[in-house]
């Protein structure tokens, strides 16, 4: 009895796309036929497909064992491989940390020239003379006149200005 793709595929536990791929132009002339716009795989088609199947599985085998200690030597190889770069990155690591390092220190120094700069700009250092617009002098206080009384200090207008009534 003929078989769909969808049919074959679950039987052998395959997808559709697996079975598909036998399905060959030779393959389809010979043990193929469409009815209702589905491909019908008859009986010795099935065979040949369960047969390549087989023969595919049984070659892996083989190929797996016959190339087992080439796997363990291969993998012992990249193993090697892998820890020879982790090893290099770890460097690269530090040689970008050091830079990084380097670089905040270069920039604390031209924040600390900045300041400095900066500094008799703004705010006097200590033990400097005072800027001029900072600068306050003391009027000298205008002499008392003899006519007010001793027991009257000058007024606030006399002491600033120096004059009398």
């Amino acid at each position: 009895m003929s078989k769909t793709i969808k049919e074959l595929a679950e039987e052998l536990s395959l997808s559709k796309s697996g079975i598909r791929k036998y399905l060959t132009a030779s393959f389809r002339v010979r043990y193929t036929h469409e009815s209702a716009h589905r491909i019908l795989i008859d009986d010795a088609g099935v065979k040949v497909i369960k047969q390549m199947i087989a023969h595919k599985g049984v070659h892996s085998e083989r190929t797996q064992k016959a190339h087992g200690v080439h796997t363990e030597q291969t993998s012992a190889q990249s193993n090697s491989v892998l820890v020879e770069q982790l090893r290099a990155k770890d460097k690269q690591i530090e040689n970008l940390q050091k830079l990084l390092d380097q670089s905040q220190q270069l920039q604390l120094m031209a924040e600390n020239k900045l300041k400095k700069l900066e500094a008799p700009q703004n705010a006097p250092e200590s033990g400097s003379e005072p800027a001029n617009d900072q600068t306050h002098e003391r009027v000298p206080e205008a002499p008392v006149k003899a006519e007010s009384s001793p027991e009257q200090p000058p007024s606030f207008w006399q002491r600033l200005f120096g004059s009398g009534k």
